[in-house]
């Protein structure tokens, strides 16, 4: 294993075991859920740490924190991750977190995907072939991780990689084992380790959702060309800012209720007029006219934080859908009743 290719997780995972279970505590106290997973999934997986990738980690952190190297031990024993996140954490959400990382030790190239750096996927798989990415990517759980490694990879990929991800259906589990093994060669050279139902319409509008607008626009675009009745069957089963006209008054009273007021405004700077009206008709006469004026004085911002907003209003729509306390009409075929 080459320790120029140690990817951020990794030399992560290595800086806290060489920090003993203490000082790897209080770092981890810091970190996200996300994160946390990320860099435990090294650490659960740890048999030992060479001495010249300890040496290359040590100094890369000493060379930016100015400190001293020496007497540092790796310490990569099975209980240390557990240790560590009970005092970090506490012990119920250490033991979420700690049988999250312990399920399935030797699990396969592709369903480690899920704990890796969007970026450091991408790095794995930009030089395969088209259908092989898309293979890969189909088989990601999270849209959103998903759509962050498409964003990763070069754009004259992007395009041909949803449009193979779209017409999917099956794949033999030969063909599994392949990409599983191309997969996991890539991995461990950059420090990572019936049919299947994958891919599909349906996992490529749920991806792009998570999209920004101009890379969806431009992917759509670019399957329109050579096959304008899969783009549209992508767009029909996608949910925009602007579909939330679908969505009754009492539906966008629940959804208010959970969008921050700074976003809510912003999200509002480049609205059609029936998204306002609808938003404002939701709201008390007093509250509806407070936002007009937030509105009116808000003064230029970036189209891309417009968008962003918007989409946290989207994300938070199809959540309370997905628990029931939202219905939006016209989705899926099905009629509201």
């Amino acid at each position: 294993m080459g320790v120029g290719k140690l990817t951020g997780p990794k030399k992560a995972a290595i800086l806290l075991l060489a920090m003993g279970e203490e000082g790897a505590s209080e770092v981890v106290k810091n970190l996200e859920d996300s994160e946390i997973q990320q860099v435990g999934y090294y650490m659960a997986r740890f048999t030992d740490v060479a001495p010249e990738e300890l040496d290359v980690v040590l100094e890369e952190f000493y060379n930016k924190s100015g400190g001293d190297g020496d007497g540092f031990i790796i310490n990569a024993s099975g209980d240390f991750v557990r240790n560590t996140l009970a005092k970090a954490l506490g012990g119920d959400r250490a033991k979420e977190l700690v049988d999250n990382l312990s399920a399935n030790v030797e699990e396969s190239a592709l369903e480690s995907l899920k704990w890796l750096d969007p970026k450091a996927i991408a790095n794995f798989i930009t030089h395969e072939h088209p259908q092989t990415i898309a293979l890969i990517l189909a088989h990601l759980e999270d849209p959103e991780q998903t759509a962050t490694v498409l964003k990763e990879l070069p754009e004259n990929l992007q395009a041909d990689v949803v449009y193979r991800m779209a017409i999917l259906e099956s794949i033999q589990p030969g063909v599994v084992s392949e990409i599983d093994e191309v997969l996991s060669r890539e991995m461990q050279a950059a420090g990572a380790m019936g049919t299947s139902k994958v891919g599909g319409i349906e996992a490529v509008a749920e991806m792009l959702n998570s999209l920004d607008k101009s890379t969806e626009t431009r992917i759509l675009a670019t399957i329109e060309e050579s096959n304008p009745d899969l783009a549209e069957q992508i767009r029909e089963l996608m949910f925009t800012f602007e579909d939330m006209v679908l969505i009754d008054s009492r539906g966008m009273q629940v959804i208010l209720k959970e969008m921050p007021k700074e976003e809510l405004v912003m999200s509002m700077k480049t609205a059609s007029e029936p998204i306002k009206e609808l938003i404002f008709s939701s709201m008390s006469q007093r509250a509806a006219e407070m936002l007009r004026e937030d509105l009116e004085v808000l003064g230029p911002v970036k189209v891309a934080d417009v968008e962003r907003a918007q989409q946290t209003m989207v994300k938070i729509s199809r959540r309370l859908e997905e628990e029931g306390k939202v219905v939006i009409g016209g989705r899926g075929g099905g009629e509201v009743v």
